[in-house]
């Protein structure tokens, strides 16, 4: 994060650096910590044009991938059918497959492999790549 994505963003300042205010982040958001977020995620998908994009890294341990993709699964939306039936395509770089791709509508999902939940730690070119996509700073075509 206070390398390539910092250098990408280009709007980080130079004295901010990633990690150096987790403390009083964590604690702002400490009542949101570990809470159910499926009736928001259900109305932006069902209710706004906004789109939305749930990442996993494929070793974590926390919030396991296979959990993550099942709640996914069971999400109460008007396109959850259609989803389940769209390709899950490939993210490569340099010949190599770094991650997977599914999106529907205004719903993407990202499966990032070589990466627990610090995705931009674990995998920085994938998590560049995954954003620039999900930006619009790169179409992605596989």
């Amino acid at each position: 994060m206070n390398g390539e994505i910092k250098q990408m963003l280009r709007i980080i300042p130079e004295n901010v650096t990633w990690g150096g205010q987790s403390g009083k982040v964590f604690e702002a958001l400490a009542d949101d910590f570990m809470r159910p977020v499926v009736r928001i995620v259900e109305s932006l998908l069902n209710n706004s044009p906004l789109s939305v994009t749930v990442y996993s890294g494929q070793l974590d341990l926390i919030v396991d991938t296979m959990g993550t993709t099942q709640w996914v699964e069971k999400l109460n939306w008007t396109g959850i059918s259609s989803w389940k039936k769209a390709p899950r395509q490939p993210i490569i770089l340099n010949n190599s497959t770094e991650a997977f791709k599914k999106s529907f509508k205004n719903f993407s999902f990202y499966w990032i492999l070589k990466a627990g939940h610090m995705v931009p730690m674990d995998a920085p070119k994938t998590a560049v790549e995954m954003l620039q996509i999900i930006t619009g700073l790169k179409d992605f075509k596989n």
